[in-house]
Protein backbone atom coordinates (compact mmCIF):
# COMPACT_ATOMS: atom_id res chain seq x y z
CA UNK A 1 0.00 0.00 0.00
CA UNK A 2 1.21 3.45 -1.15
CA UNK A 3 1.20 5.97 1.52
CA UNK A 4 -0.69 9.37 0.58
CA UNK A 5 1.96 12.37 0.08
CA UNK A 6 2.29 14.84 2.53
CA UNK A 7 0.82 18.06 1.49
CA UNK A 8 2.75 20.92 1.11
CA UNK A 9 2.63 23.31 3.73
CA UNK A 10 0.65 26.41 2.72
CA UNK A 11 1.64 30.31 3.70
CA UNK A 12 2.17 31.04 6.95
CA UNK A 13 2.21 34.99 7.79
CA UNK A 14 2.42 34.31 11.24
CA UNK A 15 6.09 33.38 11.03
CA UNK A 16 6.71 36.80 8.88
CA UNK A 17 6.41 38.35 12.38
CA UNK A 18 9.63 36.64 13.64
CA UNK A 19 11.44 37.93 10.76
CA UNK A 20 14.58 40.34 11.61
CA UNK A 21 16.09 41.76 8.50
CA UNK A 22 18.18 44.44 9.99
CA UNK A 23 15.69 47.25 9.15
CA UNK A 24 13.04 47.98 11.83
CA UNK A 25 10.62 49.71 9.07
CA UNK A 26 10.91 46.71 7.36
CA UNK A 27 10.34 44.35 10.16
CA UNK A 28 7.05 46.74 10.91
CA UNK A 29 5.95 46.64 7.44
CA UNK A 30 6.13 42.87 7.57
CA UNK A 31 4.37 42.92 11.41
CA UNK A 32 1.46 44.71 9.63
CA UNK A 33 1.10 42.36 6.63
CA UNK A 34 0.90 38.88 9.15
CA UNK A 35 -2.96 39.28 8.88
CA UNK A 36 -4.31 37.29 12.00
CA UNK A 37 -7.81 35.00 11.54
CA UNK A 38 -10.60 36.07 13.53
CA UNK A 39 -13.13 34.08 11.86
CA UNK A 40 -13.18 31.50 9.14
CA UNK A 41 -13.53 34.35 6.75
CA UNK A 42 -12.71 37.34 8.95
CA UNK A 43 -8.77 38.65 9.77
CA UNK A 44 -7.32 41.81 11.71
CA UNK A 45 -4.02 43.76 11.25
CA UNK A 46 -2.59 46.67 12.22
CA UNK A 47 -0.60 49.49 9.99
CA UNK A 48 2.66 50.83 9.89
CA UNK A 49 3.70 54.40 11.43
CA UNK A 50 4.20 55.55 8.05
CA UNK A 51 3.54 57.57 6.01
CA UNK A 52 1.69 59.24 8.85
CA UNK A 53 -1.72 60.75 8.66
CA UNK A 54 -3.30 58.17 6.96
CA UNK A 55 -2.97 54.62 5.90
CA UNK A 56 -1.27 54.01 2.32
CA UNK A 57 -3.24 52.49 0.17
CA UNK A 58 -0.93 49.72 -1.19
CA UNK A 59 -0.79 48.30 2.23
CA UNK A 60 -4.21 47.86 2.32
CA UNK A 61 -4.42 45.93 -1.28
CA UNK A 62 -1.55 43.43 0.03
CA UNK A 63 -3.59 42.77 3.59
CA UNK A 64 -6.49 41.92 1.73
CA UNK A 65 -4.39 39.99 -0.90
CA UNK A 66 -3.23 37.64 2.25
CA UNK A 67 -6.34 37.50 3.32
CA UNK A 68 -8.40 35.94 0.83
CA UNK A 69 -5.20 34.03 -0.23
CA UNK A 70 -5.82 32.57 3.51
CA UNK A 71 -9.08 31.37 2.25
CA UNK A 72 -8.34 29.65 -0.89
CA UNK A 73 -7.39 26.00 -1.28
CA UNK A 74 -4.71 24.47 -3.32
CA UNK A 75 -2.36 26.04 -5.67
CA UNK A 76 -4.75 28.46 -6.62
CA UNK A 77 -2.70 32.09 -6.16
CA UNK A 78 -3.67 36.16 -7.32
CA UNK A 79 -3.23 36.96 -10.67
CA UNK A 80 -5.74 40.11 -11.10
CA UNK A 81 -7.04 42.85 -8.48
CA UNK A 82 -9.86 45.34 -8.74
CA UNK A 83 -9.88 47.66 -5.78
CA UNK A 84 -11.89 51.24 -4.98
CA UNK A 85 -10.72 53.50 -2.07
CA UNK A 86 -13.41 55.11 0.00
CA UNK A 87 -12.39 56.40 2.75
CA UNK A 88 -9.05 57.29 4.51
CA UNK A 89 -7.51 54.73 6.60
CA UNK A 90 -6.02 55.55 10.23
CA UNK A 91 -3.02 54.41 11.38
CA UNK A 92 -3.74 53.93 14.93
CA UNK A 93 -6.56 51.94 14.63
CA UNK A 94 -6.83 47.89 13.52
CA UNK A 95 -8.47 46.90 10.13
CA UNK A 96 -10.55 44.46 9.63
CA UNK A 97 -10.99 42.39 6.65
CA UNK A 98 -14.08 40.48 5.90
CA UNK A 99 -13.30 37.84 2.80
CA UNK A 100 -16.85 36.75 0.18
CA UNK A 101 -16.28 33.66 -1.12
CA UNK A 102 -17.48 34.36 -4.55
CA UNK A 103 -16.77 31.21 -6.25
CA UNK A 104 -14.66 28.21 -6.30
CA UNK A 105 -14.14 26.38 -9.58
CA UNK A 106 -11.78 23.72 -10.77
CA UNK A 107 -9.43 26.67 -12.57
CA UNK A 108 -10.01 30.00 -10.61
CA UNK A 109 -11.45 31.34 -7.49
CA UNK A 110 -12.84 35.05 -6.46
CA UNK A 111 -12.90 36.45 -3.80
CA UNK A 112 -14.62 40.22 -2.41
CA UNK A 113 -12.43 41.59 0.23
CA UNK A 114 -14.00 44.77 2.43
CA UNK A 115 -11.52 46.86 4.60
CA UNK A 116 -13.37 47.96 7.59
CA UNK A 117 -12.40 50.48 10.11
CA UNK A 118 -14.45 52.15 12.75
CA UNK A 119 -17.39 49.96 11.18
CA UNK A 120 -17.08 51.67 7.97
CA UNK A 121 -15.79 49.93 4.47
CA UNK A 122 -12.17 52.07 3.63
CA UNK A 123 -12.26 49.55 0.83
CA UNK A 124 -13.39 47.32 -1.31
CA UNK A 125 -11.49 44.56 -3.85
CA UNK A 126 -12.23 41.90 -6.05
CA UNK A 127 -9.88 39.49 -6.77
CA UNK A 128 -9.13 36.28 -8.78
CA UNK A 129 -6.98 33.11 -7.61
CA UNK A 130 -5.79 31.00 -10.59
CA UNK A 131 -3.93 27.63 -10.50
CA UNK A 132 -0.65 27.53 -12.24
CA UNK A 133 -1.02 26.20 -15.90
CA UNK A 134 1.24 25.96 -19.64
CA UNK A 135 0.54 28.30 -22.25
CA UNK A 136 1.29 30.68 -24.46
CA UNK A 137 4.31 33.06 -23.06
CA UNK A 138 5.57 35.95 -24.64
CA UNK A 139 5.91 40.07 -22.99
CA UNK A 140 7.08 43.46 -23.20
CA UNK A 141 10.43 43.78 -22.96
CA UNK A 142 12.26 45.80 -20.32
CA UNK A 143 13.17 49.12 -21.45
CA UNK A 144 16.36 51.14 -21.11
CA UNK A 145 16.69 53.10 -18.32
CA UNK A 146 19.86 53.90 -16.05
CA UNK A 147 20.69 51.22 -13.59
CA UNK A 148 19.44 52.00 -10.22
CA UNK A 149 23.28 51.82 -8.72
CA UNK A 150 23.94 55.30 -10.90
CA UNK A 151 20.87 56.46 -9.52
CA UNK A 152 20.26 58.97 -6.25
CA UNK A 153 17.80 57.73 -3.41
CA UNK A 154 14.33 59.04 -3.20
CA UNK A 155 12.05 59.98 0.24
CA UNK A 156 8.97 57.80 -0.99
CA UNK A 157 7.12 59.39 1.83
CA UNK A 158 7.47 63.08 2.61
CA UNK A 159 6.46 66.27 1.58
CA UNK A 160 9.79 66.93 -0.34
CA UNK A 161 9.99 63.59 -2.35
CA UNK A 162 13.34 64.71 -4.40
CA UNK A 163 14.87 65.11 -0.97
CA UNK A 164 17.95 63.11 0.86
CA UNK A 165 17.29 59.48 1.20
CA UNK A 166 16.20 58.43 5.01
CA UNK A 167 16.09 54.78 6.22
CA UNK A 168 13.50 52.82 5.97
CA UNK A 169 11.29 50.23 4.45
CA UNK A 170 11.37 51.18 0.58
CA UNK A 171 14.04 52.12 -1.38
CA UNK A 172 13.46 54.48 -5.05
CA UNK A 173 15.35 55.76 -6.81
CA UNK A 174 13.56 57.81 -9.89
CA UNK A 175 15.38 58.09 -13.80
CA UNK A 176 15.86 60.84 -15.37
CA UNK A 177 13.84 61.19 -18.29
CA UNK A 178 14.67 64.85 -19.15
CA UNK A 179 15.41 64.00 -22.52
CA UNK A 180 12.22 61.56 -23.04
CA UNK A 181 10.10 62.34 -25.55
CA UNK A 182 6.92 62.00 -23.49
CA UNK A 183 6.36 64.88 -20.87
CA UNK A 184 4.10 61.95 -19.07
CA UNK A 185 6.54 59.43 -18.58
CA UNK A 186 8.29 58.15 -15.75
CA UNK A 187 10.61 55.59 -14.34
CA UNK A 188 11.36 54.16 -10.80
CA UNK A 189 13.83 51.51 -9.21
CA UNK A 190 12.28 50.25 -6.35
CA UNK A 191 12.76 47.78 -3.59
CA UNK A 192 12.07 46.40 -0.03
CA UNK A 193 15.23 47.92 1.85
CA UNK A 194 16.17 44.71 3.87
CA UNK A 195 16.14 41.15 2.98
CA UNK A 196 13.21 39.24 3.42
CA UNK A 197 11.69 35.44 4.16
CA UNK A 198 11.67 33.20 0.68
CA UNK A 199 7.49 32.89 0.81
CA UNK A 200 6.20 33.70 -2.52
CA UNK A 201 3.29 34.89 -0.83
CA UNK A 202 4.81 37.83 0.74
CA UNK A 203 6.47 39.11 -2.28
CA UNK A 204 3.46 38.54 -4.25
CA UNK A 205 1.49 40.82 -1.74
CA UNK A 206 4.57 42.98 -1.51
CA UNK A 207 4.53 43.97 -5.21
CA UNK A 208 1.36 44.75 -5.06
CA UNK A 209 2.36 47.06 -2.31
CA UNK A 210 4.55 48.47 -4.56
CA UNK A 211 2.44 49.21 -7.46
CA UNK A 212 0.98 51.76 -5.24
CA UNK A 213 3.59 53.81 -5.85
CA UNK A 214 4.33 56.84 -8.19
CA UNK A 215 2.02 54.82 -11.05
CA UNK A 216 0.23 58.69 -11.78
CA UNK A 217 3.21 60.61 -11.29
CA UNK A 218 3.50 60.95 -14.99
CA UNK A 219 0.40 63.45 -14.90
CA UNK A 220 2.30 65.66 -12.27
CA UNK A 221 5.12 65.94 -14.41
CA UNK A 222 3.21 66.30 -17.21
CA UNK A 223 1.88 69.47 -15.90
CA UNK A 224 5.02 70.46 -13.92
CA UNK A 225 3.49 70.31 -10.42
CA UNK A 226 5.17 69.63 -7.68
CA UNK A 227 3.78 67.26 -5.07
CA UNK A 228 4.12 70.52 -3.02
CA UNK A 229 1.30 72.31 -5.16
CA UNK A 230 -1.53 69.40 -4.72
CA UNK A 231 -3.40 67.37 -2.49
CA UNK A 232 -4.22 63.23 -3.96
CA UNK A 233 -6.20 60.42 -2.94
CA UNK A 234 -6.24 57.33 -5.30
CA UNK A 235 -9.67 56.61 -6.00
CA UNK A 236 -9.44 53.28 -7.02
CA UNK A 237 -6.48 50.35 -8.73
CA UNK A 238 -6.23 47.76 -10.92
CA UNK A 239 -3.42 45.12 -10.89
CA UNK A 240 -2.75 41.77 -13.18
CA UNK A 241 0.11 39.93 -11.90
CA UNK A 242 1.86 37.49 -14.54
CA UNK A 243 5.12 36.28 -12.88
CA UNK A 244 6.72 35.79 -9.41
CA UNK A 245 8.77 38.16 -8.10
CA UNK A 246 11.27 38.57 -5.86
CA UNK A 247 11.00 42.02 -4.38
CA UNK A 248 14.18 42.67 -1.93
CA UNK A 249 15.61 43.07 -5.20
CA UNK A 250 15.31 45.81 -7.71
CA UNK A 251 12.30 46.08 -9.85
CA UNK A 252 11.56 48.70 -12.53
CA UNK A 253 7.95 50.80 -12.90
CA UNK A 254 7.75 52.14 -15.81
CA UNK A 255 4.84 54.31 -15.94
CA UNK A 256 3.09 57.31 -17.95
CA UNK A 257 -0.22 59.23 -18.04
CA UNK A 258 -2.69 59.11 -20.91
CA UNK A 259 -4.91 61.72 -19.00
CA UNK A 260 -5.92 64.37 -16.73
CA UNK A 261 -9.02 66.35 -16.36
CA UNK A 262 -12.07 67.04 -14.43
CA UNK A 263 -10.20 66.89 -11.05
CA UNK A 264 -8.53 63.26 -11.29
CA UNK A 265 -5.83 61.99 -13.42
CA UNK A 266 -5.28 58.34 -14.52
CA UNK A 267 -2.06 56.53 -14.81
CA UNK A 268 -1.12 52.70 -16.17
CA UNK A 269 2.34 51.10 -15.49
CA UNK A 270 4.46 47.84 -16.10
CA UNK A 271 6.51 46.60 -13.25
CA UNK A 272 9.99 44.53 -14.43
CA UNK A 273 12.35 42.47 -12.52
CA UNK A 274 15.78 43.66 -12.57
CA UNK A 275 16.57 40.37 -14.81
CA UNK A 276 13.88 41.50 -17.30
CA UNK A 277 10.82 39.84 -16.51
CA UNK A 278 7.65 41.31 -16.90
CA UNK A 279 5.69 40.78 -13.58
CA UNK A 280 2.93 43.10 -13.49
CA UNK A 281 1.08 45.98 -14.79
CA UNK A 282 -1.62 48.27 -13.22
CA UNK A 283 -3.70 51.18 -13.88
CA UNK A 284 -5.31 53.96 -11.27
CA UNK A 285 -7.21 57.00 -11.30
CA UNK A 286 -6.16 59.39 -8.30
CA UNK A 287 -8.15 62.89 -7.13
CA UNK A 288 -5.80 65.67 -7.92
CA UNK A 289 -6.59 69.15 -6.44
CA UNK A 290 -4.42 71.94 -6.71
CA UNK A 291 -3.56 73.83 -3.46
CA UNK A 292 -4.75 77.74 -3.58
Amino acid sequence: MTAAPVPEPGPDPASWREHRSGVEQVDELLRALAVEPVGKHEFTASSTGWPTGRVFGGQILAQSMIAAQLTVDGPGVAHSLHAYFMRAGRTDEEIRFVVDPLRDGRSYSTRRIDAVQGGLVIATSLMSFGRPEDGPDHQDELPERPAPDDLAPRVPFAAAPDGPSRAGALELRACSLDDHPDPAATSTWMRIGGRLPDDPLLHRALLVYLSDLTLVHGAFRRQGLSRRDIRTASLDHALWLYRPARVDEWVLYDSRSPSAAGGRAAGAGRLFSVGGELLASAAQEMSVRVKR
